[in-house]
């Protein structure tokens, strides 16, 4: 096989993950803002046309925001979206560039990594105290299993990347 060949099936390869992605994990964002956006607004008018605000209104919120803030991650890192300073890039060769991509790819997926394994010890700090939520008396654990799951993906997805920075680095 050509290595063009082989390079525009990595890339397919490539945009497939990315595809599958976006649509299992969009539709997902999209739900829960919805009912981060209806809760709010029925706390709203709740609070302040009758007097009665949603109890838990405030922890079902942080619990959307999380699931939006982390499924998002998800997404963005499929995207290589991640915010960028770009001030020396018109100073800096080509080829001096795709070193300098794949060492922040290795530095982002060895944060990535240890961010999802703190947050791995820390569910399970978290299920052995048995951490609820103070009015709602909704476990904690499985929220932070959850986010570290998705900073695990996230990690995975930048391998990929790496991967992918190193067969174009040759």
């Amino acid at each position: 096989m050509k290595s063009s060949d082989q390079n525009n099936l990595q890339t397919s390869a490539w945009a497939l993950v990315v595809s599958f992605l976006h649509r299992f994990i969009e539709p997902l964002v999209s739900i829960a803002l919805f009912f981060m956006m209806a809760l709010t607004f029925a706390d709203v008018i709740g609070r302040y046309i009758f007097n009665k605000p949603i109890t838990g209104a405030l922890e079902l919120t942080e619990f959307f925001m999380a699931i939006v803030i982390f499924l998002g991650l998800v997404l963005l890192t499929s995207e290589e979206g991640h915010v960028t300073v770009d001030l020396f890039d018109s100073f800096i060769p080509d080829k001096v560039k795709v070193i300098q991509n794949i060492f922040i790819n290795i530095i982002n997926l060895v944060i990535m990594t240890v961010i999802s394994w703190q947050l791995w010890i820390k569910a399970g700090e978290a299920a052995g105290y048995g951490d609820r939520t103070e009015y709602l008396e909704l476990p904690l654990s499985p929220l932070i299993y959850f986010m570290s799951i998705m900073v695990g993906i996230s990690g995975l997805i930048l391998f990929l990347i790496l991967i992918k920075s190193l067969k174009m680095g040759k």
